[in-house]
């Protein structure tokens, strides 16, 4: 019998080695699985090798893809955790004092309180009818601070203004103060007119001292307008395209002043120069030509 065991222990070690294709672990883990478990035990090595050995051929390549699945699906549960949490932190903050349960809507605006509030203004006048009497108060708070933030800041910069006209940085300022308070809403109709005729002063200095860029012609020639002052807003509107004759903003502000004041034959006279030019139209300018080049007949369409 033990010649019989010795035989097979001969005959498995040859045909195993065979098998296992110079890996002397797997034959090793193979002979003994055979040894132990005669006859049956070569089930073991033909159904489980692969199982048990995942370091070989295609098995190892199955191996590692599907670890690198796991990997993928990983690093995509975090960023889905991820881009959830943004999507949370950037609900509007309008959405938030309404639909939200008190202690986030409190939350809210203590938030705001710590930033920049002159820019969530519009919102934070909303909160102070909040239905939330604590969340109402911070709304108070922030717009008392605002408030006082400008006026302060009006002063100072007023003072600096009417000492040195000249100095750039504090005409920027100034006209930056002065537009931030005009848009608070704090101000009655009869100071929120006196405060534009003073912008105005201060971007025709900036103007004056060589320091007009696009975005002081635009406002000054806009504000201009709402006070009704045409001539005045004619020559910004002139004096901006004298400043930048290669772009198409201010043909198209001229545009919009001529159809406001119903000058059609200036209106046309500055459409011609627009299509005469050798400006690169944008999208918008382009759409501009196109409907106002068909004249009269566009305007009874109209």
């Amino acid at each position: 019998m033990i010649y019989i065991y010795i035989l097979y222990m001969i005959i498995s070690a040859i045909v195993l080695g065979f098998m296992a294709k110079k890996s002397v672990k797997e034959w090793f883990l193979k002979i003994i699985i055979v040894s132990f478990v005669p006859i049956i035990g070569w089930f073991f090595p033909i159904i489980w090798s692969k199982m048990l050995i995942p370091n070989k051929g295609e098995t190892l390549d199955s191996y590692l893809k599907k670890q690198n699945d796991d990997i993928e699906i990983e690093l995509l549960a975090k960023e889905e955790t991820i881009e959830r949490e943004k999507e949370l932190n950037i609900i509007p903050i309008e959405e938030a004092l309404v639909i939200s349960d008190f202690t986030t809507r409190r939350k809210v605006m203590l938030d705001v309180l710590k930033k920049d509030a002159m820019q969530y203004i519009d919102v934070i006048k909303m909160a102070v009818l909040n239905d939330d009497s604590e969340t109402a108060h911070f709304a108070v708070a922030a717009v008392m601070e605002v408030k006082r933030k400008l006026s302060l800041s009006l002063q100072t910069f007023s003072v600096e203004f009417e000492k040195d006209p000249y100095h750039s940085m504090i005409a920027r300022s100034y006209a930056q103060v002065l537009r931030e308070y005009m848009k608070s809403g704090f101000l009655d109709e009869k100071t929120l007119k006196k405060y534009k005729y003073t912008y105005i002063q201060v971007l025709e200095q900036l103007i004056d001292n060589g320091e007009g860029d696009q975005i002081i012609f635009e406002e000054k020639m806009k504000v201009e307008m709402e006070l009704h002052e045409y001539a005045n807003a004619e020559k910004t509107g002139l004096q901006y395209l004298q400043y930048f004759p290669g772009i198409e903003e201010p043909y198209i502000c001229l545009l919009d002043y001529y159809y406001t004041t119903k000058s059609k034959i200036s209106m046309q006279r500055v459409l011609d120069e627009l299509m005469n030019s050798t400006i690169q139209f944008s999208n918008r300018a382009l759409t501009i030509v196109r409907y106002w080049s068909g004249g009269q007949e566009n305007e009874i369409k109209r």
